[in-house]
């Protein structure tokens, strides 16, 4: 109303749109932007870290069974591995300290599904690293 006055009827629109957008351009967007900048990294899931390497924390048992830790975001995360069936069968055993390939994950039952990476390939990787 006050802006009605002082510019006429035809052109109060016009001025209060100017005024909203220059409101919106130069207080509040500058306000939202530096409250964004510390917005944190998403989580990550298990289910992120497939075809990823860990390590085996204990033996695996005859039944394929056994902890293994692997990183996620920067955290070091142990849940239950379980050996690939035809590795079991053909008689490769995972001992603590052993590189994992996770090849299967099953989140609602926090849990992996890992092959045992062979000597071989593990000293390619560390060659291809440096």
């Amino acid at each position: 109303m006050i802006l009605e006055r002082l510019v006429g009827p035809v052109l109060a629109l016009p001025v209060a749109v100017l005024g909203g957008v220059s409101f919106e351009a130069f207080v509040v967007r500058p306000i939202f932007n530096s409250l964004f900048r510390f917005e944190s990294q998403p989580a990550q899931t298990l289910g992120s870290a497939l075809m990823s390497e860990g390590r085996a924390v204990t033996g695996f048992d005859a039944n394929g069974n056994g902890l293994i830790s692997l990183e996620l975001g920067g955290e070091i995360v142990q849940v239950l591995g379980t050996q690939l069936k035809d590795e079991r069968a053909a008689g490769v055993r995972i001992r603590a300290g052993d590189i994992v390939r996770i090849e299967e994950v099953d989140d609602t039952r926090n849990r992996c599904t890992v092959s045992r990476i062979g000597l071989g390939e593990a000293e390619s990787r560390e060659a291809d690293r440096n």
